[in-house]
């Protein structure tokens, strides 16, 4: 009998070494999972913070980079308003001198010249000569240079000064105002002013 107890006994300590081993393995293998389900978790959590990070940063590099180009889009239009003003006020300044010389007797030399160039032009007999109303006085000096029934009419599209010649039978019409003369300077100036707005 006591070997039965003995072969019991050992029975019972192999089962127990077992169950031991098998409880430290599944232990260990807990462990394991535990720690790789921990990392993974933290790699999770680290790959969202980072892909937060990363979303955040293009917003905030989108909402930078809208505030700049609407900076530098409200600078532009402050530069062309500005370069306007000069340019507004130069050419104001010179429709000003332009219209103190229309009071003096160079003018008047001016506007027979003009009649010469425009009779050059305009080689018909019903040509119409259009000028300001203080300029009807020069009416017998302009007229001399044309052949046929030249009319001189008052216009009031002339603002400054000078002489716009037509004829309808030509179909032309020649162009010798200081308005005219004036805004032409305008493109002039553009390539020459130096008042350049680069993007």
């Amino acid at each position: 009998m006591p070997d039965t107890v003995s072969k019991t006994d050992n029975f019972l300590q192999a089962i127990e070494k077992y169950a031991e081993e098998q409880r430290g393995k599944l232990k260990t293998e807990a462990e394991e999972f535990q720690e790789r389900e921990l990392n993974s978790a933290e790699e999770e959590g680290i790959k969202e913070a980072y892909d937060l990070v990363q979303k955040e940063m293009a917003d905030i590099n989108t909402e930078i980079s809208g505030q700049i180009s609407r900076a530098e889009s409200e600078s532009r239009k402050r530069i062309f308003e500005k370069r306007r003003e000069i340019e507004d006020e130069v050419f104001e300044k010179a429709k000003n001198k332009l219209i103190e010389f229309t009071k003096t007797e160079q003018y008047g030399s001016m506007l027979v010249k003009s009649a010469i160039n425009i009779s050059r032009v305009l080689k018909s007999e019903d040509v119409i000569l259009y000028v300001r109303e203080c300029d009807l006085k020069y009416k017998k000096k302009l007229k001399d240079f044309f052949s046929g029934s030249c009319e001189i009419m008052a216009s009031d599209s002339i603002k400054i000064g000078g002489i716009t010649g037509l004829s309808q039978s030509m179909g032309l019409i020649a162009d010798e105002t200081l308005d005219t003369k004036l805004e032409y300077q305008r493109d002039w100036f553009h390539e020459h002013s130096g008042l350049t707005v680069v993007e």
